[in-house]
């Protein structure tokens, strides 16, 4: 049994102007694997079991070790189901009533990390685009209405979708005045954690448009770490709800 591919281990992203999760590109990990325990917007721990189909696997110090029965697994215990869903189990009579249509634990923390997330990634998809107009253009032929509306055109579907993020985080932030610091506590991060090690892109199919965008800033974020506690503070202030 190897070569699985787990709906839990997603990274979110923009439909239709909702917030979905997805794992398009994420690569299937086999038994003796490092998998993605812990990203910006979820924090599994190093330690738990998860369903694949109707089998039980288990990860362990951050591992996918395998499968396990029902008979052998130890309560309580951290469980890690469909697109991410957390419970805490109490007793294997506990376990055959789980529902997994029901709602996990700390699901508002997991929203904010994901619109934490989203807005980095468009915010760098915009700088991106406007860097290489600029780059496209010598000194000497710029034009400067040509440039404004190149990258206008460029960027205004990313731009749609980084303003959809901003009026969720409003309406998040409105209704859960103390999500930062419930945020905080989940994720639990170090005070030497960096941004480059949460990064689910590494663990992504080569070649794919994550997994190059890996590769180019391993070089950069190797060389200075970036901390989530102080880009957290930056986005939040960059909202105006602090």
């Amino acid at each position: 049994m190897s070569g699985f591919k787990f709906e839990c281990f997603y990274y979110p992203t923009i439909e239709h102007g909702e917030v979905v999760k997805t794992t398009r590109n994420v690569r299937s990990f086999e038994f003796g694997e490092e998998v993605p325990t812990k990203t910006l917007y979820y924090n599994y721990g190093k330690n738990f079991a998860t369903y694949q189909g109707s089998r039980i696997v288990v990860v362990e110090d951050g591992i996918l070790k395998g499968e396990i029965t029902k008979d052998e697994l130890k309560f309580p215990l951290k469980l890690v189901f469909d697109k991410g869903t957390q419970l805490t189990i109490f007793s294997k009579e506990d376990l055959n009533s789980i529902r997994l249509l029901m709602a996990g634990e700390h699901e508002i923390e997991k929203e904010l990390g994901a619109l934490f997330f989203l807005s980095r990634v468009y915010n760098r998809k915009i700088k991106t685009i406007q860097y290489r107009v600029m780059g496209e253009l010598t000194n000497s032929s710029r034009d400067i209405d040509y440039i404004n509306t190149s990258i206008e055109e460029q960027t205004k579907d990313l731009i749609a979708d980084l303003q959809i993020v901003e009026k969720k985080y409003r309406d998040l932030v409105v209704k859960n005045p103390d999500i930062k610091e419930k945020y905080l506590d989940y994720m639990n991060f170090g005070t030497k954690e960096d941004m480059f090690e949460l990064s689910i892109n590494k663990y992504c199919i080569e070649g794919s448009e994550q997994y190059e965008y890996f590769k180019a800033e391993s070089a950069v974020l190797k060389a200075k770490p970036i901390y989530p506690k102080f880009k957290l503070d930056h986005f939040m202030s960059s909202m105006n709800y602090h």
